[in-house]
């Protein structure tokens, strides 16, 4: 054997041999715990951010906690069993820049109770999770939950879903998440791969504006021109949607296999800003795929397919439409998806309210 191909076999078995101990010890391939954390799910952790700039705040740091079981609440910490309502969604549902007293969840829950009545909410966001991932949580995390046996889930969705498009929606496939098999094993468990995807979502987040950062929006310029491209329209008609209601209707089914009432909430993003009916979006141009351009409007049409799939898989008494509320405002946001504490407020009390007027509070 010539002596450089002897070489090339010898490094080849030293790497695959690497690969193969730092799968065993770090994937999840026999460790729940590994898995769970590939898929981004945080357990028993309390870390301390400096949000001074982020947003205006008396206070220095915010505290960040989740519990044994990787959920975040502080009536329900460790007792799942106390949870009545259990929130799900990406980023925004997670809220990993406010204080655990500052969540939306825990202005909900104070918003009970200071209408008397008693009402336990646990927070299952996880930070860039779209539905495909809320569909994996149904499926390897909550059932590892005991005793967790929530009477209604809230599911915060459609902004994380709106940038799968074109090869990503190949990835999210409804088909290829019944049929299981190697490729979603891997999916699942393998820490080089899951390594990667974070890299690839940290790289697309930086490059959508999706990321936590402070924008000035006295510096940013809104339109009412619409700009969307007409090929981005037709994917999202023929192949986006049909893929979206596939995966909101297996969260439901999720849900009422848990004897839990589905509630579907839309999200509010200061992409665009809606005044006496009429929408202004941010008016610079962004890409799809490289090649599909929108503007704040144009995201704002699509958003609003997304938000109509919802209502109509989930009927309209389900749904708890945010993103066309009108008095969203720069207060609200330090970036274009995230809440101050201020806007956290403002979407426990709307929460409250609608599920009032819809028949769910008694």
């Amino acid at each position: 054997m010539p002596k450089k191909l002897k070489l090339i076999l010898i490094n080849s078995s030293i790497l695959l041999i690497g690969i193969i101990l730092i799968e065993l010890c770090f994937g999840g391939w026999f460790s729940s715990s590994n898995q769970l954390s590939n898929l981004g799910i945080i357990k028993d952790a309390k870390f301390e951010f400096d949000v001074r700039n982020l947003y205006a705040t008396k206070k220095q740091s915010i505290t960040y906690t989740r519990d044994k079981f990787g959920l975040r609440g502080i009536s329900t910490y460790n007792q799942p069993e106390k949870i009545k309502i259990l929130t799900v969604g990406g980023s925004t549902t997670d809220q990993r820049y406010l204080d655990d007293s500052q969540t939306w969840q825990e202005i909900l829950e104070k918003t009970y109770r200071d209408n008397g009545k008693e009402m336990y909410i646990s927070n299952a966001g996880v930070d860039g999770q779209s539905t495909y991932g809320h569909l994996k949580s149904t499926e390897i995390w909550f059932p590892k939950i005991e005793k967790l046996q929530p009477e209604i889930i809230l599911f915060y969705i459609g902004i994380n879903d709106f940038y799968r498009v074109n090869s990503d929606a190949k990835y999210d496939d409804i088909q290829q998440m019944e049929s299981g098999g190697f490729v979603s094993q891997i999916k699942d468990k393998s820490v080089l791969y899951n390594a990667y995807r974070k890299l690839k979502g940290i790289q697309k987040a930086t490059k959508f504006e999706v990321g936590h950062r402070k924008i000035n929006f006295s510096r940013t310029p809104y339109t009412q021109e619409e700009i969307v491209n007409e090929k981005l329209l037709e994917i999202y008609d023929k192949k986006n949607l049909t893929a979206f209601k596939s995966r909101v209707k297996k969260l439901i089914v999720y849900a009422k296999s848990v004897n839990a009432t589905p509630i579907f909430i839309t999200q509010p993003t200061l992409t665009y800003r809606i005044r006496n009916g009429v929408v202004y979006g941010t008016e610079a141009t962004k890409y799809l795929e490289e090649k599909y351009a929108y503007n704040g409007v144009g995201y704002y049409k699509l958003l609003s397919k997304l938000n109509d799939a919802i209502t109509e898989v989930a009927g309209k008494k389900y749904v708890i439409n945010l993103s066309n509320e009108e008095d969203w405002n720069i207060m609200d946001f330090y970036d274009y998806y995230h809440n101050t504490p201020i806007g956290a407020k403002k979407i426990g009390e709307k929460i409250y309210q609608n599920l009032t007027e819809l028949g769910f509070v008694k």
